[in-house]
């Protein structure tokens, strides 16, 4: 076996920012008011890496691309039931389950830091675009906003789960990948992927100038 590059620089930081940034906003929003502004500040940055990840999703890496790795309904179908009889196919990227993992952690944290930009306490903290919307809008993004956390909570430990099981059973080193970034593979010429420097440039600026946006708006 080879071992390749399959996860780029961008994407193990961006991987692991979101685990501590998710967890710090997990943390601050049971708090309430005591480190609430803490809690604006960390959902501005995730935010901000959301958007990065989502625009490297079309002009980033290889494997970082959502057209590499999404997959029609009957290659998950397919997947599905393999990964069932303890025989999953292994694949250099994101696995088609894996692949349904990610866009829906990236949909269920964009609802989460979208509604808190329109949510209010209507006593001590306002979100930026609070004003922006009818007050049935604003109730209605106040439900969604506590809502998520839960269900973001167990997408995140199905997502875990899963790693321990391709950890342990599986003897598939994910951990260890997302950190240097390398996977091992079958393939008589395997070929390591290169950073796109453009496509990081370009998600940055995106990310960059979003927080900066977020940051000028008055609370």
């Amino acid at each position: 076996m080879k071992s390749i590059l399959v996860w780029d620089w961008s994407i193990r930081v961006s991987h692991w920012l979101m685990v501590l940034l998710f967890t710090g906003l997990i943390i601050t929003g049971r708090f309430e008011r005591a480190y609430f502004d803490y809690h604006f500040y960390l959902g501005y940055s995730l935010s901000a890496l959301v958007v990065f990840r989502v625009i490297y999703g079309f002009y980033g890496s290889r494997y970082a691309k959502f057209s590499q790795f999404i997959k029609a309904p009957k290659v998950v179908v397919h997947y599905l039931r393999s990964f069932l009889k303890g025989k999953p196919n292994r694949h250099l990227g994101h696995n088609p389950l894996g692949a349904l993992m990610v866009v829906a952690l990236l949909i269920g944290l964009t609802l989460q830091w979208g509604s808190g930009l329109f949510t209010s306490d209507d006593l001590f903290w306002t979100g930026p675009l609070n004003a922006y919307l009818a007050e049935d809008w604003q109730s209605w993004m106040a439900w969604l906003h506590h809502v998520l956390p839960d269900i973001l909570l167990w997408l995140v430990g199905l997502h875990v789960a899963a790693v321990f099981y391709h950890e342990l059973c599986l003897k598939e080193r994910l951990v260890s990948a997302m950190i240097h970034g390398k996977k091992r593979t079958h393939q008589a010429r395997p070929e390591s992927i290169t950073t796109p420097r453009w496509g990081v440039l370009f998600a940055l600026l995106m990310g960059g100038a979003w927080l900066v946006w977020l940051w000028l708006l008055p609370v």
